[in-house]
């Protein structure tokens, strides 16, 4: 293999990986898509299966991505949800800050008790920003406010700024649970965090107030759709730093994503970052215009990030089909990497199980492509079954990672 330095363009797919579905007659929506385009690039390349964190860790959005994009795996504990999407929608906290990551949530009240029906308001995407204007600045008492911005779809990041606030304290997102279910109340996780659980449960309560006859819910309840009607939160954290593995080597990295919490992984890296309202976190994103913009900033960056998160939605609203069909245009829209002549990276995550709806610990398929070291191609239809008797070994992502640095020349990137 050569060792000149050579660009690398590398895809996260959000959930990628899956389990067999009968709706797909026992195949995964990656087995059940026609991919020519993956298929080549895995039979001229290695490919196989990567545990995002150790084998048998459930993995989530914010930890899986951050491995892939870098960071060192003892420092994984201090990855907090809530500065992360801050830092996608460009606030950087202050001192004595603390950031929730927020989800517009269908709430309703049941015998005095806030109940979620929807997690996520049906997914909406429009009328978040007029939403979110009723809850800026909001006075909870005792010199404290809170913020609400909102990001991409139904997503958001809450700040609260004022005296003694602690981030250790509970989230009240039911998580994945059988809805309708009670909206957890906040609590405080050490006794001085008890004053800053408080201050959320108000929030919560003053965003249903605000929320459930705003103009946008009153239409959505009238075309049958889940009202916005009130928040739910998790990840709290207060500002902290990251180190980084491309960091370390000197390499000028950027991300192209519609989803703000890639989008802020990378600023919190350093990273340059490239959106657009074409690039979004959903089904209808612009796939060849993502594509292209991997392509103009490979002139000058010598890694470059694509992440995708429209798989993992398909998982999680268990839409099997769907996920297949947007695996066949991603892999469309992959020809212009192909030709590009860089080396090309993919796997993902975490997988997300298209049954269920929920993240598994299972591994994910993995490629690597490197144009200037082939092998004799063969027939190899990328998946995980493929990926599970692949040439190249079973490793976690920080392994994968290592990997493809030493095919870009980075040869004392470690083993």
């Amino acid at each position: 293999m050569s060792t000149s330095r050579q660009n690398c363009a590398f895809l996260i797919v959000d959930g990628l990986g899956d389990l067999p579905v009968a709706e797909l007659d026992g195949r995964t929506p990656l087995e059940a898509a026609r991919t020519p385009v993956l298929n080549r690039l895995a039979a001229s390349g290695q490919y196989g299966l990567v545990d995002p964190i150790v084998p048998g860790e459930i993995p989530n959005t914010h930890s899986g991505s951050g491995l892939l994009l870098g960071l060192l795996p003892e420092q994984v504990g201090r990855l907090r949800r809530g500065p992360v999407e801050a830092s996608g929608a460009g606030r950087v906290l202050e001192t004595g800050e603390i950031a929730v990551r927020a989800n517009f949530a269908s709430l309703e009240v049941r015998d005095g008790e806030l109940y979620v029906t929807d997690r996520r308001a049906g997914r909406i995407t429009r009328g978040t920003d007029e939403l979110a204007a009723l809850l800026l600045d909001v006075d909870l008492g005792d010199g404290v406010k809170a913020s609400l911005q909102s990001t991409d779809q139904h997503r958001g990041v809450v700040v609260l700024s004022g005296p003694g606030l602690d981030e250790a304290i509970s989230d009240t997102d039911p998580g994945s649970v059988l809805l309708p279910a009670p909206v957890p109340p906040c609590r405080g996780l050490v006794p001085d965090a008890e004053f800053t659980a408080g201050k959320i449960n108000r929030f919560i309560e003053q965003a249903h107030l605000r929320l459930q006859d705003h103009p946008v819910n009153i239409a959505r309840a009238a075309a049958g759709k889940f009202p916005a009607s009130g928040l739910i939160t998790r990840g709290a954290g207060a500002w902290f730093s990251l180190d980084n593995v491309l960091d370390q080597h000197g390499i000028r990295a950027a991300v192209v994503a519609g989803c703000n919490t890639v989008s802020g992984l990378g600023r919190m890296f350093g990273f340059d970052t490239f959106s657009d309202p074409r690039f979004t976190a959903a089904f209808d994103t612009d796939l060849h215009a993502k594509v292209a913009a991997v392509v103009a900033a490979l002139q000058d960056h010598e890694m470059v990030y694509l992440h995708i998160k429209a798989p993992d939605i398909c998982a999680h609203d268990r839409q099997p089909v769907a996920k297949r069909d947007f695996l066949e245009r991603l892999d469309e829209a992959l020809g212009a990497l192909e030709t590009a002549g860089v080396i090309i990276a993919l796997t993902a995550d975490h997988t997300t199980d298209s049954n269920s709806g929920f993240h598994t610990a299972d591994p994910v398929p993995a490629l690597l492509y490197d144009p200037r070291a082939l092998s004799d191609p063969k027939d190899v239809n990328f998946g995980e079954r493929a990926c599970r008797n692949g040439n190249m070994e079973r490793q976690i992502s920080g392994q994968f990672l290592r990997r493809v640095l030493q095919s870009m020349g980075y040869n004392n990137a470690g083993k």
